[in-house]
């Protein structure tokens, strides 16, 4: 028998690239997750059924490899060859994906199956569309093991282990590289193109180091016969070994989907967060392989048993350890700024908080893999067992996968899906120890130290309050006087929390809705944002409608839609059972949403159910969780809000809530420009008190013409009272904006895609800095803002539906009594007072009067109210500071639409007032004074000079006045600076 006896350094080339292999392998499965998620519907689903698909085309690649690879005389051309046709696949992926898709949602037929059917036909689309390329992938490992293994003649003990932890290794790196680098630079498409640029450079370098060997007989790859050691002559029939395969690999996924979801609970259930668990996992595989060659050399049945042991016995551990490393996610907030930096330390620390969870069980998983192959191609003498182990071990993980995310999660919950995984690994490598070395049978004190590490099992739990805590937050220990209810379902884990003053429901650990206990004080918090959902849409309606809602969340949503005596029927899509158990929890408060004869509730997937129930609405509520959690991101993209179009009738409303805090300007720009792209009237209102937004798109004009019913409709003001709120709370005062007015910005950001994901690659890092959207302050149309100027026509049509509502309830239905008494108290002190000897007190009566303009629309009515006409006599009669009567009489002139007038005082402001630090209101006027004037020649000078500089006014604002004054050199960035205190 010859061997080729081929230098080392080629060998080393040979193990770099392969690295290149692993790195190559996980940028597919790590975009396929990304395209199977938002075909499937969610980012769970689409996890599961890419590592299923993943590993089975592993499985079968290696099966065939173990069945043809004795008639390869040439394994490194072949490896070659596979890996060319895998970078073709990488190519055709993206175009394929798109014409499946579209053609699946595009068809009649597809729309008759039900839900059920629907997703057994997107699955089987999702296989035949991803499986022949990952098969190809399972073929590469067994390749290039035979070539190696037939180079040194050794029956892979040396060359298994390395090639175990160089593609693992490059896998784990590969992962986080696409997640941070390539996906956000290249968007999916582009970084599969690079996977199959990859995979092109392997064909060419591993083509040429081929033709620098001769051909090759499988019967190289054998280490000659030698006489066995004693402790290895009792060993298990072959086909056991490949059973243990299957049950490692069975185990080991277990393992990584209990932690995917714990994990989630503590490093936030992001994109991010999600890559980074699975690098962690596949680095310790990669660091066990490299281990493991030096242990072949002792005994490796029982290096696999103790592998097997410790493998259990350190995934049990993380159940006792598991709150250390709360407390360090949680304490992070004290290290960390909120800054870039603080944001790159804070992942580092996330990652090594994974790798310390995941590496020491999986860094044992590693080793079994290596022991098996060597254990097996000794005992059968053939190389074939590379692929058969290699394929049985994929077949146990796609087991493990489905097993423990769909059956053991729900069913046995966190710690027991867990622990009876552990003891699976261990119960097998004590029958290993037991029978095939009786030497361990009298080993009582490895047994009984064996036992005691795992009784306290059956009692200690995971510790509700801490691991539904949340992420971003600092743990406070007046948590654990609430009520707590946990429920680990198919696609999250759904926590209900009771305090004294709320309840409320969190999804892995995320507060998603509250509700006030004490119905006696006006609704607050989620519960407003929850209202404006219902209740703005509903202003645009006064016809018999149909209404379907993607969430249900507390149930709040449906509960204030379902008032309107107008709504027929309300379908509500919820995609995890246990949402809808725990939010059971809030009744009498949202019985509602439950008992409505006109709702009905669906289980399933958004996008299958809407497709197979073959209905259109009048209104589409979408109610999703924040963007920056996984998933999620995709029902803010041009191709869901696409999708969503052939779901309305004509003139129909998509609705959408939209958070401001720990968010900014540019995702809320990444998300306006996709509406703009396929709804030509898109709408954005402010939810009164609260840092969020309501977002109304259609295919016809939106303007709440009918909010004056609400008025009328005993029912409607029924629910208003219960809220203590007024009827018009919802009403046209809180319009923003339409995305016409914010083109100016728009025009050079891209569109939110899931293709190009902006905000999911940006989200989590704005939730981290507590960034804040700031362009909504300058389009607050209180008093004079933006959306006149930019769309002065739409503008005119909303005044008048404003000044409806004050004919109904008088001008000053936007002023707060608290602050008109306090203002009405400090004028009256003047009287009789010098104004140059009350400056104080003219500085406060100013700040009062101003908190009170801002409430107030511009209009001549502000002349009825009391405190304005006072303000004029004191203006009059010069009883006030000049800086005071300068600032009114602009206010006035603005009031009445006298712009030209305004205008001439401009250069009054410049040499009076330090302009850089005025109120932005102020500077807003000013800006907007000019524009509406049509002068700006003054207002450009002060505005490089003054408004630059001012720290006040928001960097989309000065973005936004830029353009319009044609100052586009400037650059000015859309986000404000994160403040580095």
């Amino acid at each position: 028998m010859l061997h080729n006896t081929a230098p080392k350094n080629s060998d080393r080339i040979i193990y770099a690239l392969f690295a290149l292999s692993g790195i190559a392998g996980l940028l597919y499965e790590g975009t396929w997750a990304r395209y199977l998620k938002l075909f499937l519907g969610h980012s769970s689903y689409g996890q599961i059924l890419t590592l299923c698909i993943y590993m089975g085309g592993l499985g079968i690649g290696s099966f065939l490899a173990a069945r043809f690879s004795r008639n390869i005389r040439r394994p490194l051309r072949a490896y070659a060859i596979t890996e060319l046709g895998i970078g073709i696949g990488g190519l055709l992926y993206h175009p394929l994906y798109l014409y499946v898709t579209e053609w699946f949602y595009g068809a009649g037929w597809s729309a008759q199956l039900g839900s059920r059917g629907a997703e057994i036909i997107k699955i089987v689309l999702c296989i035949a569309s991803t499986m022949p390329v990952a098969i190809l992938l399972g073929l590469t490992f067994p390749w290039i093991a035979s070539g190696l293994m037939r180079r040194h003649g050794d029956s892979g003990k040396v060359s298994i282990p390395i090639l175990y932890f160089t593609n693992s290794l490059g896998a784990a790196f590969g992962l986080l590289l696409a997640s941070y680098l390539l996906i956000p630079w290249l968007g999916t498409q582009g970084t599969l193109w690079l996977a199959a640029g990859l995979n092109t450079i392997l064909a060419v370098s591993f083509f040429l180091i081929d033709l620098h060997n001769p051909p090759t007989d499988p019967q190289d790859s054998l280490t000659a016969p030698s006489p066995p050691p004693v402790e290895s002559l009792s060993m298990p029939v072959p086909s056991l070994w490949l059973w243990i395969a299957l049950l490692t690999g069975l185990t080991s996924f277990i393992y990584e989907i209990v932690w995917i979801r714990l994990l989630s609970l503590m490093m936030g259930s992001s994109t991010h967060s999600f890559d980074m668990m699975v690098s962690s996992f596949i680095l310790g595989l990669s660091l066990g392989s490299l281990v493991s060659r030096k242990l072949l050399r002792r005994d490796a049945l029982v290096m696999l048993a103790l592998a097997q042991i410790f493998m259990g016995l350190l995934a049990i551990s993380t159940v006792y350890s598991h709150s250390i490393f709360f407390e360090v996610m949680n304490l992070s907030n004290l290290f960390f700024r909120q800054t870039p930096w603080g944001y790159a330390g804070w992942n580092v620390l996330k990652y090594l908080v994974a790798v310390f969870w995941m590496v020491p069980t999986s860094f044992f998983a590693g080793m079994t893999l290596p022991f098996i192959t060597y254990i097996l191609g000794r005992s059968t003498r053939s190389e074939s067992a590379v692929g058969k182990v290699y394929g049985f071990n994929t077949f146990g993980a796609i087991i493990g996968s489905i097993v423990g995310g769909l059956f053991l999660l729900p069913h046995l919950q966190l710690k027991w899906s867990l622990v009876s995984a552990a003891w699976l690994d261990i119960l097998v490598g004590v029958v290993l120890l037991l029978v095939y070395r009786p030497a361990w049978r009298s080993k009582w004190l490895v047994w009984a130290l064996l036992c005691a590490f795992l009784l306290p099992a059956l009692r200690v739990n995971f510790d509700a309050h801490m691991v539904t805590s949340g992420v971003f937050r600092d743990y406070k220990d007046y948590l654990r006087t609430e009520k707590v209810w946990v429920a680990n379902g198919k696609t999250a884990t759904i926590s209900f929390h009771e305090s004294k003053v709320h309840s409320y429901i969190k999804t892995n650990g995320k507060p998603d809705a509250s509700i006030r206990k004490d119905r006696s004080l006006p609704i607050a918090g989620d519960e407003l944002t929850q209202a404006a959902t219902a209740f703005v849409p509903m202003a645009t309606r006064d016809a018999p409608y149909d209404a379907g809602m993607v969430g249900f969340g507390s149930g709040m949503s449906a509960y204030y839609l379902l008032s309107d005596p107008l709504l027929r029927r309300l379908d509500i899509v919820e995609i995890e059972q246990e949402m809808l158990n725990m939010a059971a929890r809030f009744r009498p408060i949202n019985a509602r949403a439950f008992d409505d004869p006109r709702v009905h509730l669906y289980v399933d997937d958004a996008r299958t159910f809407f497709h197979t129930h073959g209905q259109k609405y009048d209104v589409l509520v979408s109610v999703p969780s924040n963007p920056w959690v996984s998933g999620v991101s995709s029902l803010f993209s041009k191709e869901f809000y696409h999708h969503m179009q052939r779901y309305l009738k004509p003139g129909g409303t998509l609705v959408q809530w939209l958070q401001l805090y720990e968010f900014d300007n540019t995702l809320l720009l990444n998300i306006v420009r996709a509406l703009d792209e396929n709804f030509p009237y898109v709408v954005l209102y402010r939810i009164p008190e609260e840092p969020d937004i309501v977002i109304l798109a259609s295919d016809a004009p939106i303007y709440q013409k009918h909010l004056a019913r609400f008025a009328k409709d005993s029912s409607i003001q029924a629910e208003f009272g219960r809220m203590h709120r007024p009827w018009y709370f919802f009403g046209e005062q809180n319009f923003l904006a339409n995305s016409k007015s914010l083109r100016p910005l728009t025009k050079d950001v891209p569109a939110n895609s899931e293709f190009i994901p902006w905000v999911d690659n940006n989200a989590e890092k704005a939730r981290y800095a507590k960034s804040e959207v700031g362009i909504n302050y300058a389009l607050d149309s209180c008093t004079l803002c933006w959306p006149q100027l930019l769309d002065p026509n739409d503008f005119a049509q909303r005044k008048l539906q404003k000044d409806s509502i004050i004919a109904l309830q008088g001008p000053d239905l936007y002023l707060e009594e608290n602050v008109r008494h306090q203002l009405e108290i400090q004028m009256n002190s003047t009287k009789g007072i010098k104004h140059l000897a009350a400056v104080d007190v003219w500085n406060r009566i100013w700040s009062d009067f101003k908190i009170l303009s801002l409430q107030v629309p511009y209009s001549p009515a502000r002349d009825s109210i009391p405190e304005f006409a006072m303000m004029r006599k004191l203006v009059d009669a010069q009883q006030v500071p000049l800086e005071i009567s300068i600032q009114f009489e602009f206010d006035d002139h603005l009031a009445h639409g006298r712009y030209r007038e305004a205008v001439k005082m401009l250069s009054a402001f410049q040499d009076i007032f330090n302009l850089s630090a005025m109120d932005p209101p102020l500077l807003r006027q000013l800006a907007l004074c000019a524009f509406l004037s049509g002068d700006t020649r003054v207002f450009r000078h002060i505005f490089q000079e003054n408004y630059l500089s001012s720290p006040a006014l928001d960097n989309s604002e000065k973005h936004l006045i830029a353009e319009l004054l044609g100052l586009e050199n400037l650059n000015i960035p859309l986000n404000s600076a994160i403040d580095v205190d």
